[in-house]
């Protein structure tokens, strides 16, 4: 296949126009969903981390925190290079990466050696995404790009509805290892259909600047307070997310009495929400303005996040209730605040800074889950205690991240 020679592609240079770019999205958004699995793959799988290496609270988010911590750095390290290759290339060996990491984790018979097979993994995870971004916004045309990207950007819906309950069928049903195989024999495939279908990437090549060092890079980013405000913005929403999601599954098996055969069909059903939301939440941010919708978002949010961590024994239907709202609205406050972040800075440094948010929102997601560790304990018969407190935690940081967000300024809108 040509290589795409300029920054911004139209249909008439890719070979049968529309289809191939529904194609190339399509595959785009496979890779992301695929890494979207595998990053949040075990977060819903504590009581079976505990139980298969007899291992602490504490001990068992290392699984997930130090996968998201080392993407983080993975994305903060590779931000001032990743335009300096063939776009194609980069992906495919990012992939292989991914791929090979995964595929370790699935052998991964010892706590200790699965931490460090989830670190290595970490290193590639953390860069497809901005990478395949990066695809997406040289080879659609901008005026198609907004529905491109947010084909993309359902990712982690989807990711919930399927990969992340069939995960969970497959660690009861077989062991913690087998849901990395079958992620990994998925991941081959995609990888086969990247190289044959996604074309060689290089016009941006011919815009090189001169190389900086990667430290320089992040110099120029945190010298700016817009976007440091931005970058605070993303990492506050992903901690306040993730310090209740990492131990919701056990405290609603072990606490509430949510059967464990049902878990999978909580997160269908959150996923299910969440698609069917998404475009009426982000009509609503477009009408009514970005910050107002945050704050409305971010504030009616608290409502699931305290029940959710508070309840104790209640119906199997008020329990999903619950999650469902919590999924739609944890999602939700996202899209206003991602449409701010995208307009924090001029369009010739979006690159660099959106490659630093995917780092702020891995590292928020790490250290949530570590932080969330310290604060729970194990009671008798395996009960989560404390976990009252994570609620009020998520709860002051969403508080925060509405002051944040107040000081973020739309600098362009295109």
């Amino acid at each position: 296949m040509d290589s795409v020679d300029s920054l911004v592609v139209g249909q008439e240079h890719l070979p049968n126009g529309k289809k191939n770019e529904y194609l190339i999205v399509f595959l785009l958004s496979m890779v992301s969903y695929l890494a979207t699995v595998d990053s949040m793959l075990l977060m819903p799988l504590g009581n079976i981390i505990m139980k298969t290496f007899s291992v602490s609270p504490v001990q068992s988010t290392m699984v997930v925190s130090v996968y998201s911590l080392v993407a983080g750095v993975a994305g903060f390290l590779s931000a001032s290079i990743m335009d300096r290759f063939d776009r194609k290339l980069l992906l495919i060996w990012t992939f292989v990466g991914f791929i090979a990491g995964t595929f370790l984790c699935g052998f991964a018979y010892d706590f200790h050696m699965l931490v460090i097979y989830r670190g290595f993994t970490g290193i590639f995870g953390g860069i497809i995404g901005g990478v395949c971004i990066a695809i997406v916004s040289d080879l659609i045309p901008y005026q198609r790009r907004a529905t491109a990207m947010s084909i993309v950007s359902l990712s982690f819906a989807v990711a919930a509805i399927t990969g992340v309950p069939f995960g969970l069928f497959l660690a009861k049903q077989f062991n913690i290892q087998m849901p990395f195989i079958v992620l990994g024999a998925v991941s081959i495939f995609s990888l086969l259909a990247v190289i044959v279908w996604i074309p060689s990437i290089k016009g941006h090549l011919s815009h090189r600047t001169p190389v900086v060092n990667p430290l320089t890079a992040l110099k120029n980013i945190f010298s700016d307070h817009n976007q440091v405000m931005a970058l605070w913005l993303a990492f506050l929403l992903v901690f306040s997310h993730y310090v209740v999601i990492q131990f919701i599954v056990p405290y609603m098996v072990n606490n509430v009495g949510f059967d464990e055969d049902l878990v999978p069909i909580m997160y269908g059903i959150g996923g299910v929400c969440t698609i069917i939301s998404t475009p009426f939440i982000g009509r609503f941010s477009d009408k009514r303005g970005n910050f107002p919708s945050f704050v409305v978002l971010v504030i009616l949010s608290f409502i699931p996040i305290i029940i959710s961590t508070h309840i104790n024994k209640v119906s199997m239907i008020l329990a999903t209730i619950v999650c469902a709202f919590f999924f739609i609205l944890a999602a939700g406050r996202m899209i206003p605040a991602y449409t701010l972040m995208s307009a924090a800075t001029t369009p010739e440094k979006r690159g660099g800074f959106m490659s630093m948010r995917s780092a702020c929102m891995e590292l928020g997601t790490g250290i949530a889950s570590i932080a969330s560790g310290f604060i729970v304990s194990q009671g008798p018969g395996g009960t989560i205690e404390n976990f009252h407190y994570v609620g009020y935690v998520s709860v002051l940081t969403g508080i925060v991240a509405i002051w944040v967000a107040s000081r973020v300024k739309v600098v362009t809108t295109l």
